[in-house]
């Protein structure tokens, strides 16, 4: 006589996730709806003990909660808000995987969502002192203007090289940085010239 038992599942194993931490970068200009990344956890029991639903449990900074949308079935990550680097270069996530077993069991992991800058800010000017008007006897040298300038991106993006158009009889000498002093670089005659317009 020969006996079959067979012993059945029990849910005693949680979802695990291939990585325990997902790193993503994504440029700061990426549409909405791009796929960021698509998570991957397993189940080492049998039937419903392994049917998995993924969310997102968490978003630091909380905002984040808008930016971001998970599919439940198939753990893609998709973009739906827009990411702008100025406001928040970093998003962390924490993502479950959820058994159907009774009880439940989860597994966990962290996304972090790395936002990259791009060139999508103009460089802004703000005169922060001016003496005007300036007699005709001022020394070559003279302070006419003191000018601040500054840009929001970041690295290379964010660097502001300043000049001034038409250059005579003005030039702009940097103080510090983001700084400018608008000075004279020759003498002025008003007999000759009674007025300029000056860009930056």
């Amino acid at each position: 006589m020969e006996l079959v038992i067979s012993v059945l599942d029990a849910n005693d194993n949680a979802p695990q996730f291939n990585q325990s931490v997902y790193k993503v970068q994504l440029l700061e200009n990426t549409e909405r709806g791009v796929l960021v990344i698509r998570l991957n956890a397993t189940d080492r029991d049998e039937g419903t003990n392994r049917n998995i639903s993924y969310s997102v449990q968490h978003v630091f900074p909380q905002d984040g909660k808008d930016v971001f949308w998970i599919d439940k079935n198939s753990g893609e990550i998709r973009l739906r808000g827009e990411l702008d680097f100025e406001d928040v270069g970093l998003y962390r996530l924490q993502a479950g995987a959820t058994d159907q077993g009774n009880p439940p069991l989860s597994g966990h992991c962290k996304v972090l969502v790395e936002v990259l800058d791009v060139n999508d800010n103009a460089p802004e000017v703000w005169v922060t002192s001016l003496s005007v008007p300036v007699p005709e006897d001022a020394a070559v040298g003279t302070v006419v203007a003191l000018l601040s300038v500054s840009d929001r991106d970041s690295g290379a993006n964010g660097r502001v090289r300043c000049a001034v158009w038409p250059a005579a009889p003005f030039g702009l000498v940097s103080t510090f940085a983001g700084s400018y002093s608008l000075v004279l670089r020759e003498a002025l005659d008003r007999e000759r010239v009674s007025e300029y317009e000056v860009e930056t």
